[in-house]
């Protein structure tokens, strides 16, 4: 998908992303943010930061760039971070293909981004690559549920997230590459999860 129709899109959504999803998704938002402030490491990546509702949640100690294609949302973001200005973050306009950035950083983190992105499997094993070991990944997003009436309503709503801009159907396992898969922890379980991908300290 264009980085040109992304913006158009975005610039839309920057008026009421933060209001549709603060009544549900702020606890999550802290709570990923939280297990990323307590693992060792003070260099972090945050791949579509969107409009900076994670901002607030990070503490002094981490030094978090924070990326994203959408030009109108990333003006949001900015204006969140002269808000909190004990937040070490600089924000910059890239999209998550670029691999580029992924150098140097101990924990990368994707919130409610992953399933926005047009080939999430490839970008998610490129930034696990590129992790020093004990480094993680942290993923906070919709997964389809293995079986059940949900699978079947992902199924169902996969012509209106298309039209929206994200994958519905959207389940978790397929993302992982067999070396991923030892180092998946769930941090918090349900429609809407919380998952850490720990790369090991000695390569297998």
């Amino acid at each position: 998908m264009s980085t040109r129709f992304n913006n158009v899109r975005y610039y839309f959504y920057s008026f009421i992303y933060d209001l549709a999803l603060q009544w549900f998704y702020r606890p999550l938002v802290r709570r990923l943010i939280g297990a990323v402030n307590a693992q060792a490491g003070q260099r972090v990546l945050e791949i579509g930061v969107g409009t900076g509702i994670t901002i607030p949640f990070y503490t002094g100690h981490k030094h978090v760039t924070g990326i994203d294609c959408s030009l109108p949302m990333l003006n949001l973001a900015r204006k969140k971070a002269a808000q909190h200005p004990a937040v070490r973050i600089a924000l910059h306009h890239a999209a998550a293909e670029d691999y580029s950035t992924a150098a140097g950083f101990e924990q990368v983190v994707f919130c409610n981004s992953l399933s926005v992105i047009d080939e999430p499997a490839q970008v998610l094993g490129a930034y696990y690559t590129g992790l020093p070991p004990g480094g993680s990944l942290y993923i906070l997003n919709h997964f389809t549920a293995e079986h059940g009436p949900l699978r079947q309503l992902d199924k169902l709503l996969t012509p209106v997230g298309k039209t929206l801009g994200f994958r519905s159907f959207f389940p978790l396992l397929p993302l992982l590459s067999p070396e991923m898969r030892p180092g998946l922890t769930v941090l918090a379980g349900g429609y809407w999860r919380i998952v850490r991908i720990t790369k090991p300290l000695i390569a297998a």
